[in-house]
């Protein structure tokens, strides 16, 4: 049996220890780094699409936000929810129409000028692009923001589809229209 002579070769032993129980769970005791990053350069925001598969983020609390190579199952629901919104708000916007009511959006309305299939193509492809491009940069404060803002606006935007529907709201006569403003008669 060995003795430990001082408090200084105990203190060596222990950490030895909790060093030897880290590299056995092939971790590295908490706080340490014990070489420099491995990494040549850093994660490419678009690697999760062309890249293998590995993190969702980062793997210290004093890491960087950055990118990642997966995401999570609440991100991928934010994003389904904000693209089902987006297409929710495309029909009730098509039955608006079909009321007699008028595209508020002039960039829109040109899109239906064209027809209704440029104006789902457009509505979803645009969403969807920077829906992709806010997951991509998911792990920082601006994109996060970007998410959440598209989610409470087009639930908000639900609700009111749902009140012309709930309260039977008529669009105003054509005639009385003009250039999106009311005529005074």
């Amino acid at each position: 049996m060995q003795s430990v002579g001082n408090s200084t070769d105990v203190d060596d032993v222990a950490s030895g220890v909790e060093g030897d129980a880290a590299a056995a769970n092939g971790s590295q005791p908490v706080g340490e780094r014990r070489r420099s990053d491995r990494r040549t350069r850093p994660t490419s925001p678009w690697s999760a699409f062309f890249g293998p598969v590995r993190r969702s983020r980062g793997r210290r609390a004093s890491d960087a936000p950055g990118y990642v190579d997966r995401y999570t199952r609440t991100d991928v629901a934010l994003l389904l929810a904000i693209f089902l919104l987006n297409v929710a708000d495309a029909f009730f916007t098509m039955l608006w129409l079909e009321r007699g009511g008028r595209e508020a959006n002039p960039v829109m309305d040109f899109f239906l000028d064209i027809g209704p299939y440029a104006f789902l193509a457009q509505k979803c492809l645009v969403v969807g692009f920077w829906l992709v491009l806010l997951l991509v940069h998911k792990n920082y404060r601006l994109a996060r923001i970007g998410l959440y803002a598209s989610l409470a606006i087009y639930g908000t935007l639900l609700i009111v589809h749902f009140g012309i529907i709930a309260f039977d709201v008529q669009p105003p006569p054509q005639d009385d229209v003009v250039l999106g403003v009311l005529s005074t008669k």
